[in-house]
């Protein structure tokens, strides 16, 4: 249904404007399943203004249990596309596919703001009213298409940043390639898979702990390490429902595009 009212923006810093934070309620009720979502008090993370604070504060108020707020998720995504880029080269390319489709979502969000304001929403208003789709096979510049990636690349992330909490465990470079093996590559052709696995140049575990932190090499103790162990934990939490209710509405439209690019 198309708004009697629509609501024009026209530049990004306005979407706040759209956006309600702060849901008051982590617990939802599905039928007779009752579920809470995985949230963590932010004194015990020791929240600082860091990238990371901002993307696991941003990431927890995308989804309530119900519905996926688009102005919510695209504020998350740039939030973490910061966090990307400190984590230096090794994510770049990732970082800048994930920009890429995120634009797409942009583009659409700005010109139907009431008729997008929630995931499920806007793939339906692409779906009825603008015809982006053969089937399941979407077309390339549609917003939908660039959800489709995103949550794949965030499936690719959350599994990366997963790897990072244990003290000891698998190198970023090994878990970055079997997340990748897991969540992107069978999407991917022969040539997008032997650049992206090649740009997959992780550092040890002691870089990202510093650069997530916001501190040198040096710098990182035990203190230090817990801390940043215990943000990267909290976010995985919050993404593994987001992006479990982001694939249901896809699979629920039959938006699932399984095509190699």
């Amino acid at each position: 249904m198309i708004a009697e009212n629509p609501v024009s923006v026209k530049s990004y810093s306005e979407l706040d404007g759209y956006c309600e934070f702060g849901f008051p309620a982590t617990s939802f009720e599905l039928g007779s399943l009752a579920a809470t979502l995985p949230r963590v008090s932010s004194s015990k993370l020791d929240l600082r203004n860091s990238k990371l604070d901002e993307v696991v504060r941003a990431f927890g108020k995308v989804f309530d249990g119900r519905e996926i707020s688009v102005c919510r998720l695209i504020k998350a995504i740039r939030a973490h596309l910061e966090l990307m880029r400190s984590g230096g080269v090794a994510l770049s390319l990732v970082a800048k596919d994930l920009e890429s489709n995120l634009c797409k979502v942009e583009q659409l969000y700005r010109r139907h703001p009431n008729e997008c304001k929630t995931l499920a929403s806007l793939l339906e208003f692409e779906r009825d009213e603008m015809l982006i789709h053969r089937g399941n096979e979407l077309e390339e510049d549609s917003a939908a298409m660039g959800l489709l990636w995103i949550r794949r690349s965030m499936s690719f992330q959350l599994l990366l940043y997963d790897s990072l909490v244990p003290t000891i465990g698998k190198h970023p470079k090994q878990a970055a390639q079997e997340a990748y093996q897991e969540t992107l590559a069978p999407y991917h052709g022969w040539m997008l898979r032997t650049l992206f696995q090649a740009s997959l140049q992780m550092p040890a575990r002691p870089t990202f702990i510093a650069a997530f932190g916001e501190v040198d090499v040096s710098e990182v103790d035990s203190q230090t390490d817990t801390k940043v162990a215990n943000k990267l934990r909290a976010l995985v939490s919050t993404l593994e429902p987001l992006l479990q209710r982001w694939t249901d509405c896809f699979v629920a439209m039959d938006l699932e595009d399984t095509r190699k690019v």
